[in-house]
C-alpha cells in the first residue's frame, strides 16, 4: 500500500494527522532509511513503517516505502512478556506459604548488602525453624505438618510490619527474614515478637520436648557489611546462631553481631 493511500485510508484513525505528515515529510527530505518504525492508531492497530531511499551512483532517483500491520505480533509479544514475568514471579515463590523463596531472598540479600555497604548501615538476618518438626509431622502426618508450616508463615507475615523486610522460606521447616538497616536491638525485638505470637498461637504438639504446642528457635545476624567482611557472612553467622539456640534448649533466640554473641533466652 503507498504512503498517501495508508493516510487517506486511515487519517481519521491517527492520534495526530499533522504530525503524521510532517514526519513523513521530514523522513523523505533527510533521506536516512528507517527500518521497523512503529505507527499506533487510535483503534490500536499497530503498523511498521520501512522507508528506503533509492540511488542511482550517487544520484537520488525515488524512495521505497512499506508498511506492514505487525497488531497481532506486538499483541503475541506483550503476551509473551506478561506469561515470562508471571512464570519468573511463581518461580520466585514458595509454593506452600506463598511466601518468597530461597533463590530470590538470596537475589534480595546481594541487592542489600550492597546498598548497606554504600550507605554504611547495618543489615540484619533472621533465620529460624520450628522446634521437633520432623516429630511433629511423624505425629501428625505431613499434611498437617504442611498446615504448620503456612500458619507459622502467615504469622510471621503479620509480625513483620517493615515493607522493607523480605520474609522467605528458607527451606523444609527453616525461614529467613532479611531487615535492612536494622540494628541488633530492632532485629532482636522482631525475633521476639514473632517467637511469641507462634507460641501464643497455640498449635499443639504433644512430640515437642520444650513445649507441648508449636514452638519456634531464632538465630540472628547483624552487620555493617564492608569490603572486609564476605556476603556469606551474614548467613553463616544466623545459622550458627540458629545452631546455639537449639543447642541451648529452643524456643528461644540467639543473636551475633559481628562474631560477637548476645543471647536472649525464655
Amino acid at each position: 500500500m503507498k504512503s498517501n493511500q495508508l493516510f487517506l485510508s486511515h487519517a481519521p484513525m491517527l492520534k495526530d494527522p499533522a504530525r503524521f505528515l510532517k514526519t513523513v515529510e521530514s523522513t523523505v527530505y533527510s533521506k536516512e532509511s528507517i527500518v521497523d518504525e512503529e505507527i499506533t492508531f487510535i483503534n490500536g492497530k499497530i503498523y511498521a513503517r520501512d522507508y528506503i531511499p533509492i540511488y542511482e551512483g550517487h544520484v537520488y532517483i525515488g524512495h521505497y516505502w512499506e508498511y506492514r500491520d505487525i497488531t497481532e505480533k506486538k499483541k503475541a509479544e506483550c503476551d509473551l512478556r506478561k506469561a515470562n514475568k508471571k512464570l519468573e514471579m511463581l518461580s520466585m515463590k514458595d509454593g506452600l506459604t506463598g511466601l518468597n523463596n530461597r533463590r530470590s531472598l538470596d537475589k534480595q540479600l546481594e541487592i542489600e548488602w550492597k546498598y548497606a555497604q554504600e550507605e554504611k548501615e547495618p543489615l540484619s538476618f533472621l533465620l529460624f525453624d520450628i522446634d521437633y518438626f520432623k516429630a511433629y509431622n511423624d505425629t501428625y502426618g505431613h499434611i498437617q505438618g504442611d498446615e504448620c508450616l503456612k500458619e507459622v508463615a502467615n504469622i510471621a507475615k503479620s509480625v513483620v510490619f517493615d515493607e522493607s523486610a523480605f520474609v522467605a522460606r528458607y527451606g523444609g521447616e527453616e525461614f529467613g527474614i532479611l531487615l535492612p538497616r536494622a540494628n541488633q536491638y530492632e532485629a532482636i525485638k522482631m525475633a521476639e515478637g514473632i517467637r511469641q505470637q507462634v507460641q501464643q498461637r497455640a498449635i499443639i504438639h504433644q512430640a515437642s520436648d520444650v513445649f507441648k504446642c508449636v514452638t519456634i528457635s531464632v538465630g540472628i545476624m547483624t552487620v555493617v557489611p564492608s569490603e572486609h567482611i564476605q556476603l556469606i557472612s551474614i548467613v553463616h553467622g544466623a545459622d550458627q546462631a540458629l545452631y546455639e539456640a537449639k543447642r541451648t534448649g529452643r524456643n528461644r533466640i540467639s543473636a551475633y553481631s559481628h562474631h560477637k554473641e548476645a543471647d536472649s533466652n525464655v
